[in-house]
């Protein structure tokens, strides 16, 4: 499976909420038990469940609804932010301001909790700041005739 980036820069598909719902109640338990834990949420083990980021409304986890940069890639029809030909705007930096702080969390988690459930959140400025100057690359995809 390709991984699925989310609109601010987390990598939807290693989180464990998504498509949770179709890993089972003993899988969503494990992860509102950790999220718990480790973050302090309190949640209930049917609500773990996320299609990603950008997919409709109904398939995600309830806090992905709120979030304005997810809606402005939507309503734009861009894949993430990095399409956004924006450098910068309040909407993503809130939407990255949440993660920001998962590195230190994860810094004092048992390896196997942090690839669980830290992971997918670290990284997610540089990731997306690599796929904004990907998708800025004027370099083309076919080679000109100079080039040949």
């Amino acid at each position: 499976m390709k991984d699925m980036m989310s609109a601010c820069g987390v990598i939807c598909s290693e989180c464990p909420a998504y498509l949770a719902a179709a890993k089972g109640v003993a899988y969503q338990q494990r992860t509102v038990d950790a999220w718990r834990r480790i973050y302090g949420l309190s949640e209930i083990a049917e609500t773990i469940s996320c299609g990603g980021c950008l997919g409709p409304d109904e398939d995600l986890f309830h806090t992905s609804g709120r979030c304005l940069a997810r809606r402005c890639c939507r309503r734009h029809g861009f894949n993430s932010c990095a399409e956004c030909p924006k450098e910068s705007c309040q909407d993503l930096e809130r939407a990255q301001s949440v993660w920001d702080e998962v590195p230190h969390i994860g810094s004092a988690l048992s390896p196997a909790d942090f690839e669980a459930y830290a992971r997918a959140y670290c990284g997610h400025r540089s990731r997306l700041s690599a796929a904004r100057a990907s998708c800025r690359d004027p370099r083309p995809s076919v080679p000109t005739k100079n080039e040949e």
